[in-house]
């Protein structure tokens, strides 16, 4: 097939022909820090459905925005529970749509701590503007707070 003749197929569709027949060029791969609903077993786990997934965390606050999801700020000493998503382009790109990226979330890169030992330089998605209203975490973790696990939910 002539790469010409798929360039008026939409983007997502004329990768997935081009790596059936080769023409793909190597997926890069992106490891994103993710503390909230992209967690796995979380509600949008599926935005990285062949992420490999370790255990992480690293220091700041994270909120409730009071609208389903949290949010991360880097200021603060509370240790932040969540997890190194390995994932390719496609992943990373709609993560970034469900993270409404530039315009709600911004990406920046930070260390984070793998569960275990070592440490990684990994994206991680930061609201560009906290809600009002919108209540810290005390506990740094996204899943124990929606499990009841901390008095100020």
């Amino acid at each position: 097939m002539n790469p010409i003749e798929i360039q008026h197929l939409p983007p997502s569709v004329r990768r997935r022909i081009e790596k059936a027949v080769g023409l793909a060029k190597p997926e890069r791969e992106h490891k994103v820090f993710v503390y909230g609903t992209l967690l796995s077993n979380e509600c949008n786990c599926h935005r990285a459905p062949r992420a490999r997934r370790q255990n992480a965390w690293t220091l700041g606050t994270i909120y409730d925005t009071g609208y389903g999801f949290p949010a991360f700020v880097k200021n603060g000493r509370t240790r932040i529970a969540g997890e190194v998503l390995t994932v390719d382009d496609d992943a990373f790109r709609s993560m970034d749509f469900l993270e409404g990226y530039p315009r709600l979330y911004r990406r920046e890169q930070i260390q984070v701590n793998l569960v275990g030992g070592g440490r990684v330089l990994a994206w991680v998605y930061i609201m560009n503007r906290l809600p009002e209203g919108a209540k810290v975490i005390e506990g740094g973790d996204w899943k124990a707070y929606r499990r009841g696990a901390y008095p100020n939910r």
